[in-house]
């Protein structure tokens, strides 16, 4: 997988979770943000800048701390949805973190 598919697919997972939030009427602002940090960062990867494992490791641990922070707040189950676990946060997260290291260790 190149550079660019993968920066591609780690935006497309961002937006896909922003839609998903305004789609369906949760509107949680601590992923929201997580989300545009991650878009954020890839922008300014697309300039050449923000390349660094600083960077990298500053950009996911606060994408990260967003989510936590949301899951605290919240829980792991959803209340609007039977008390079922959060599957989809779970799915955006791991995918989120799986692809910022990926895209990361390409040079």
């Amino acid at each position: 997988m190149t550079t660019r598919c993968s920066s591609a697919i780690l935006g497309l997972v961002q937006v896909v979770d922003i839609a998903v939030h305004l789609a369906t009427g949760q509107v949680e602002p601590l992923r929201i943000a997580a989300s545009l940090i991650i878009l954020g960062w890839l922008a300014a990867r697309s300039r050449g800048q923000a390349r660094t494992r600083a960077s990298q490791l500053t950009v996911i641990g606060v994408y990260l701390a967003l989510n936590l922070a949301f899951l605290a707040q919240a829980g792991l189950t959803n209340p609007d949805q039977g008390g079922q676990l959060r599957v989809l946060l779970l799915i955006f997260v791991l995918a989120t973190l799986g692809l910022g290291e990926w895209l990361q260790r390409q040079k």
